[in-house]
This record gives structure tokens, sequence and C-alpha cells, in this order.
């Protein structure tokens, strides 16, 4: 009998309203799905951006409604917010004794890459935590 492979562990999609009730649900949702991957060194990052991402469509957008995807990548994973705000992200140095507005400051400190895509009707906002190794080889 010829042996298969298990396929990878499927792409996690969420539609949600991003309030602050909700972001400690997510919190546990997205460090499971990194642990599940292989990639519990990068948990702690990836939840942070997540969370940071999250947190910025209910202060920033207008409108709490969004999805969250996470996607496992060879070497990492990949966290992307859409929301319904077309705006693009507005990148300032952040004032560090402030109440928040480090965001995007932390986000880029801990994400190997991160970025916008603005389409018709929504913005993506995503980013890259990668690791040294791959899974496969963990």
């Amino acid at each position: 009998m010829p042996v298969t492979a298990e396929p990878d562990p499927p792409d996690y999609r969420q539609d949600l309203v991003a309030h602050p009730e909700s972001l400690a649900i997510m919190r546990r949702i997205v460090s499971a799905h990194v642990d599940l991957w292989g990639f519990r060194e990068l948990a702690d990052s990836v939840t942070l951006c997540a969370h940071e991402l999250l947190a910025n469509v209910d202060r920033h957008t207008g409108s709490p409604h969004c999805t969250i995807t996470l996607r496992r990548r060879p070497n990492g994973v990949r966290v992307t917010v859409t929301d319904t705000n077309t705006d693009p992200l507005e990148r300032s140095d952040p004032d560090w004794d402030a109440e928040s507005g480090r965001g995007l400051a932390l986000i880029n400190g801990v994400a190997e890459h991160f970025g916008t895509v603005i389409r018709q009707g929504s913005k993506d906002v995503w980013a890259e935590i990668l690791t040294s190794r791959p899974a496969a080889l963990a």
C-alpha cells in the first residue's frame, strides 16, 4: 500500500467584528494555529501582529467588520486583516509616551515584511513573521 503524506493544515480564515472583547479570543486562536503548523517559537510574534492589525480596524477604519486570514508558509506565517476602508495606512513616528499609536512600529519590529494592498472596496494589511528554518525540519 503506498504511503501518502498528510496534507498541510489549511489556512485559517475568520470573519469577525474587531472589538476589544473579541481580541483575547482571536489571540488564542492565532496562537493555536501557529503551534499546529509547527512554529511555536513564532506564536508570540504572530499573535502580537494579529492583535495590532485587528485593533487598528476597530480604532481607525470606521467599521469593525473585518476578516483575518492566517496562511502557513514554509518558513513562517502570514497574517492578513481585510477591512472595508480603502484609506492607506498612516505611518508616522510613534509617541512612545502615548497610550496608543505604536502598533505599526511594533509590527515593523517583529515582522520580516509587512504592507498594504488596497482593492476596490477593501484593504488588506498583512505581516509575515518568519523563522530561519522550514517547519518540515522541526
